[in-house]
């Protein structure tokens, strides 16, 4: 039995139309899709509402950071001005001394035998001046001094002796002869007299001479006690009893902690507003609060090493609670007016070195780079590339070209808002960086 395989034909014509058909219906969808995406992604920015701030001048007081140390306020090496051996010492590390406290002692036995010695040199140089007792050594009247005294009579009794020659001397009683004897008598005399009286002059000098070798002695055995020249603390002990000390020689070093001096370094760039009587705080290690001081003393010249201006500012330190040698830090309010601008630290975003903000403007954000200054835990100073009244998107990383949706709502409040609802008790005062 033969099968017969019949098939119905499509007229070609109709093939042809169908496909026809379908392509151009495929290729109008194709191409009309990507235009609706792009007018619909332009006019329709999809993602939730983005925090926005607006850039606004705040109370920015310029304020000026140094490191420095606190020293103490003076400080000395206490030598002994004779030389000797110490006998005792009556301080140790960390003394405390009144101005003229004995802090050490040398053996006094031999300046008392020279006090002695000079004593008994100025009881001699008295006497041979015919001083006694209590006489003061001023009121000694040379011409009247015993050896001037007997010189003088001697001196009297050549000029009687010559006058008397000379009265009888036209009754041919003398000879020639010895009215020149007489004449030489009185010369010698008169030399005789000068001489004793330069000779108590002499003995004059000497008790001078005798005097000040007596203060001398004395000063030496008041010397052989070392006192402390001011108030302070005993910061080491160079000697102990039965050392032998050369003039100047160090014995204890003394130091003064009452003020302190906290000493730092200003940059030369800050250096000309610096001035004395402002204001710094002082922050130790350790310790919450800081200490706050008055500039005393400013050096007259930058450290050509550092290039670094020199300050001191004075610590009160009573209570001897700080010690010499801290390192410290302090921050010198220069201007308690300056304002600056300022924006969220979460606004600024770096990418290769370069510190950008996305700014918004009419619905739209771009980048744009700036120049920033000063920074704390909340606000960063703008330098460059803002301006007041500029609005940044909060968030830095949420930033992207285009059209976006901000909320002004969400922006950190500006000072003068904050002020009033701290006023009306809504809400707490900024914290403005320093």
């Amino acid at each position: 039995m033969r099968r017969i395989l019949l098939s119905r034909r499509v007229p070609s014509s109709l093939v042809w139309l169908a496909a026809a058909i379908l392509t151009a219906g495929g290729c109008s969808q194709h191409v009309a899709a990507p235009a609706l995406d792009a007018e619909a992604s332009s006019a329709e920015p999809s993602g939730e509402a983005l925090s926005a701030v607006e850039v606004a001048l705040r109370p920015w007081p310029h304020i000026v950071r140094v490191q420095g140390t606190l020293i103490e306020d003076e400080s000395a090496q206490l030598g002994a001005k004779v030389a000797g051996r110490i006998k005792e010492v009556m301080v140790d590390l960390g003394t405390r001394v009144d101005e003229g406290q004995p802090v050490a002692r040398l053996d006094t036995e031999e300046f008392d035998l020279r006090v002695q010695q000079a004593e008994a040199q100025v009881a001699q140089a008295r006497a041979t001046l015919g001083l006694k007792g209590t006489t003061p050594d001023n009121k000694l009247d040379p011409s009247k001094a015993a050896p001037v005294l007997q010189e003088k009579a001697l001196l009297e009794e050549a000029r009687l002796n010559l006058n008397r020659v000379r009265s009888v001397s036209g009754k041919a009683v003398f000879t020639q002869e010895e009215v020149q004897t007489r004449q030489s008598a009185l010369q010698v005399a008169e030399a005789r007299y000068s001489s004793s009286l330069n000779a108590v002059q002499e003995q004059v000098a000497l008790l001078a001479l005798r005097r000040s070798e007596m203060a001398l002695a004395v000063q030496n055995q008041h010397d052989a006690v070392l006192r402390a020249p001011f108030v302070g603390i005993i910061q080491q002990k160079q000697v102990a009893p039965g050392s032998y000390v050369n003039i100047g020689q160090p014995v204890v070093t003394l130091m003064r902690i009452d003020p302190l001096r906290f000493r730092a370094g200003v940059p030369e760039r800050t250096a000309l507003g610096v001035s004395v009587g402002q204001t710094v705080k002082i922050f130790l290690d350790g310790q919450p609060a800081p200490i706050e001081a008055k500039i005393s003393r400013i050096s007259p010249a930058l450290d050509l090493g550092s290039r670094a201006l020199m300050i001191e500012a004075d610590v009160e330190n009573g209570e001897g609670r700080w010690r010499s040698g801290l390192f410290a830090e302090g921050e010198i309010l220069v201007d308690a007016e300056q304002q600056a601008l300022t924006v969220p630290v979460s606004s600024v975003v770096a990418f290769g070195g370069v510190e950008k903000v996305w700014a918004v403007k009419d619905d739209k954000a771009e980048p744009r780079p700036v120049r920033i200054g000063r920074r704390d835990a909340k606000f960063v100073e703008i330098l460059d590339g803002l301006s007041a009244g500029d609005v940044i998107l909060t968030d830095g990383r949420q930033g992207r070209e285009g059209v976006v949706h901000v909320n002004r709502e969400a922006a950190p409040l500006s000072d003068e808002r904050a002020a009033r609802r701290e006023t009306s008790g809504q809400n707490g005062p900024d914290s403005i960086g320093q």
